[in-house]
């Protein structure tokens, strides 16, 4: 099964970059959503959400560290708006 996944527009306000490029920070997006959408469980969790035009905003989660990368809390904020959590994964069967 394949899952496409297209993100039409990203806006980062500047600020937020901290520093890392904005080419650097798609990639991790890129890696990070391909990481976890190929988790066990979320072809499951994706199939109650079917086809969707647009998702709602995201709110970004914080840094729990001060040196935590943005794109893989880019990639969270998106997860989370696809509703998968991990305790969605976990009803997933998945561990």
């Amino acid at each position: 099964m394949s899952i496409e996944l297209h993100i039409e527009r990203l806006v980062i306000d500047e600020a937020a970059l901290g520093g890392e490029h904005a080419a650097g920070v798609r990639a991790a997006v890129e890696r990070e959503l391909a990481r976890r959408l190929g988790q066990p469980g979320v072809v499951d969790a994706l199939r109650g959400l079917g086809a969707v035009d647009t998702l709602p905003p995201a709110t970004l989660p914080p840094a729990s560290r001060p040196h935590d990368r943005l794109g893989p809390r880019i990639a969270t904020a998106v997860q989370r708006g696809l509703g998968i959590t991990p305790a969605a994964r976990v009803a997933g069967k998945e561990q």
